[in-house]
């Protein structure tokens, strides 16, 4: 009986999850991209920085600056565009993968010009993955975590195959970069989606009624 009426609660739980989330992941939208504005702008102000007034690194090429801020050109499209989607309430299950996706292949870009999957600049695929969860969406939260794991592969054999070049970089220890450096890099982000994904079963808990409950002996 105790079964049957459980099976009975699990609609209404699922339609009161999927009613919060659905407004919830607008709102979360709404902050992650203002939130992407700012940190444009305070990333490309530092970039000018680094070029026009540190002396040390005047030596970056023009073609360098150029791409960079093509892809900053790029990436606040992606702001203007969404800022319009929201404002028109047009909130569909392909706005956040999209918006994902576009923020993965901006990182990807950057590490590209870079030319090196060394740059700090690669930790801006956290960023990403963090953001994951403020749509309440596990597999956004996947989707970000394989893609971010897919875009530093991506960077690793651009340098390795295109920078280097395949026989050079395999026969020059020097200019490998250790395979236990790219293991932690991939685990790290693994362990990153778990901890994001975590945190959108801990609100789908706490929104059906079912949050972690305090044993009996605690409560003496």
């Amino acid at each position: 009986m105790a079964d049957a009426t459980a099976d009975l609660e699990r609609p209404d739980e699922s339609a009161s999850w999927e009613a919060a989330r659905r407004i919830e992941s607008w709102a979360g939208e709404i902050r992650v991209n203002r939130l992407r504005l700012a940190a444009i702008i305070i990333f490309y102000v530092r970039h000018l920085i680094d070029i026009y007034v540190n002396p040390q690194n005047r030596q970056f090429s023009q073609r360098y600056h150029l791409w960079v801020t093509l892809i900053v050109l790029a990436w606040a499209g992606l702001v203007l565009w969404l800022h319009w989607a929201l404002s028109q309430r047009r909130m569909g299950e392909k706005l956040k993968y999209t918006s994902v996706i576009w923020d993965l292949a901006m990182v990807t870009l950057l590490g590209i010009v870079a030319r090196t999957p060394q740059t700090p600049l690669m930790l801006l695929y956290f960023i990403v993955i963090a953001s994951a969860p403020l749509r309440l969406s596990l597999k956004l939260v996947w989707v970000a975590t394989i893609g971010a794991m897919a875009g530093y592969a991506i960077v690793l054999a651009y340098y390795a195959w295109w920078v280097i070049g395949w026989d050079k970089y395999y026969a020059t220890p020097e200019l490998r970069i250790p395979r236990s450096t790219e293991a932690i890099w991939i685990l790290a982000m693994g362990v990153a989606g778990l901890l994001a994904g975590q945190v959108v079963r801990q609100m789908r808990r706490i929104c059906t009624g079912y949050p972690v409950a305090m044993g009996q002996e605690s409560k003496g």
